[in-house]
């Protein structure tokens, strides 16, 4: 007989005369006759204030399983912290909650895991961050849903809803009957991005397309999947691989189609959207051919694309607003320590060369690189305020799970913050070489002082540059109230006398609301109903 996780109630509940108050347990017991339909997705939000705070946009993941779901059968609802709260009365009445998390939520995500569990929701978690930290998650959770899920989420469910085990599911981690841990195969192949649905939108609670700094409405696309380079403080090739995979032209136009004459803004999620020079084409003639399907877009780049002068007449003729380029550094070392395979001189003439097309730059910058000196980084600055970029952001170096980076601090015990809520590239959470961590934070406030300084914001209004005024003035405010919501971390970091900072800090005061949430919610629901043992069995 198939060993089955039976989820029940902790309120006290009678079955065949036993009574129970448990989070879960483990046995064999009888499949109900009721099916698991009823889905909830949620992608938490990340704490404290970031470059994108005003930017309330979904990640891809959450949805797009969501979506599959629904076309599957079940009920399926979607939350992201960022665009609404999460209704826990809805919650508490799904039969399996999925959970998507990158490493800055995953504390945030490991407290609702806690807190459904032990009201007898069984959960199941995936993301960046639990596929590269499985036994970590399932200390909070039942499954973690490994790598891209789009293929293995969908047998998971099928298996789940009709008492099937799930133990074959490629990509699964769980705990077995016997208190062990299976981390099963990945997937042997990958998935065809042709093969998916545009992801439902109106599946996620509250949604409404997010605006920028513009009129327009935001709407996420994704074209690619996968990275042909090796930076060594990215996680795509990890979680996505290193295979560039494409979806056709007619893919992409025909989810723009659901937005034709909205005068949307699409935002392309790729993690470089022209590493496929032809597919980018072939797609940018398809917008360009049909007017009225989206007014603007943006993406991801690589400096390298600014070498093409097709690719740049398709940008200005498809209305490409800006593109974000990961310049990080003009430390030949550490672009050659990372992979980046660019140079100083081939950033400035990428700058000037969109510029030219009418594409606004915004920078990424990245502090903190062993090799960086307080000198190097200011040289960095300088070449940030001196290239003609539109806009910048100065993130400190983070060594996310997943990553070459991360394996190579953990290895030399570099790492010296534990709380996933610091991981948002704003806080140091490593040991730098040859500077201190708060010099190394100190590098990255002034970089934002100085790139949106009073001086700048002035020239913006002079030449009535109204959207970019606004944004310095945005930036300016963002920046001084994210030093004032960290006052006591940058005192933590004043206080280190030795240059390496060794501290555990406990951010567990931003996530009391969850279980509390959690608590109404139940009792406003009279949850479960008296006398009713809830079976949610998942064989494994």
């Amino acid at each position: 007989m198939a060993k089955f996780i039976e989820y029940i109630s902790p309120f006290v509940t009678v079955d065949s005369g036993v009574s129970h108050r448990s989070r879960g347990c483990s046995g064999e017991i009888l499949m109900t006759e009721r099916a698991l339909k009823r889905l909830v997705m949620i992608e938490p939000q990340a704490p404290g204030r970031h470059i994108y705070s005003r930017m309330h946009l979904p990640r891809l993941g959450a949805v797009l399983l969501a979506t599959l779901a629904r076309d599957h059968g079940w009920h399926a609802d979607v939350f992201v912290e960022d665009v609404a709260p999460v209704d826990w009365q809805t919650v508490l009445r799904a039969d399996l909650v999925g959970i998507s998390t990158i490493t800055g939520t995953a504390s945030r995500a490991y407290a609702m895991a806690d807190a459904l569990r032990a009201r007898g929701i069984p959960v199941i978690m995936g993301g960046p961050h639990v596929t590269f930290c499985a036994d970590e998650a399932l200390a909070h959770c039942d499954f973690v849903l490994r790598g891209e899920a789009e293929h293995t989420f969908m047998q998971f469910l099928d298996a789940a809803s009709s008492g099937k085990q799930v133990s074959h599911v490629p990509g699964l981690s769980y705990h077995n009957g016997e208190d062990t841990t299976v981390h099963n195969p990945a997937p042997e192949t990958v998935v065809d991005l042709d093969e998916l649905p545009a992801p439902d939108f109106s599946l996620i609670h509250g949604w409404g397309a997010a605006h920028g700094l513009g009129s327009e409405p935001i709407i996420p696309v994704q074209a690619t999947r996968g990275c042909p380079f090796g930076c060594t403080f990215c996680s795509v090739i990890g979680m996505f691989g290193r295979r560039l995979r494409t979806r056709s032209r007619d893919h992409v136009i025909a989810e723009l189609e659901k937005w034709r004459g909205q005068g949307v803004h699409a935002f392309f999620y790729d993690d470089n959207f022209t590493a496929n020079r032809t597919a980018a084409k072939r797609l940018l003639r398809a917008i360009d051919d049909s007017p009225g399907l989206i007014k603007t877009w943006s993406s991801q780049v690589r400096t390298d694309c600014a070498s093409d002068p097709d690719m740049l007449s398709l940008m200005h003729k498809t209305h490409c607003s800006h593109v974000f380029i990961g310049f990080e550094s003009v430390n030949p070392k550490v672009l050659r320590d990372t992979h980046k395979q660019q140079d100083v001189a081939g950033m400035k003439e990428a700058v000037r060369r969109f510029t030219r097309a009418g594409v606004d730059v915004h920078g990424m910058f990245v502090f903190g690189f062993d090799g960086d000196t307080p000198e190097m980084m200011e040289a960095t600055l300088d070449f940030a305020i001196n290239s003609g970029i539109w806009s910048a952001q100065f993130l400190i170096l983070t060594p996310f799970p997943g990553t070459p980076l991360h394996d190579g601090m953990l290895a030399e015990n570099r790492i010296h913050m534990k709380d996933y809520s610091f991981y948002d590239a704003h806080h140091v959470v490593f040991e730098p070489q040859g500077i201190s961590a708060l010099q190394l934070q100190q590098a990255q406030m002034r970089a934002h002082d100085r790139f949106y300084s009073r001086k700048r914001l002035a020239r913006g209004l002079f030449s009535r540059d109204w959207v970019r005024t606004a944004l310095f003035v945005y930036a300016r405010k963002l920046n001084a109230d994210w030093q004032t919501d960290n006052d006591a971390y940058l005192k933590t970091l004043s206080a280190a006398e030795a240059p390496n900072l060794q501290v555990t800090w406990d951010m567990s005061y931003l996530y009391p609301d969850i279980s509390r949430e959690i608590r109404q919610a139940a009792v406003a629901l009279e949850y479960p109903v008296p006398g009713e043992l809830r079976h949610l069995p998942i064989a494994i």
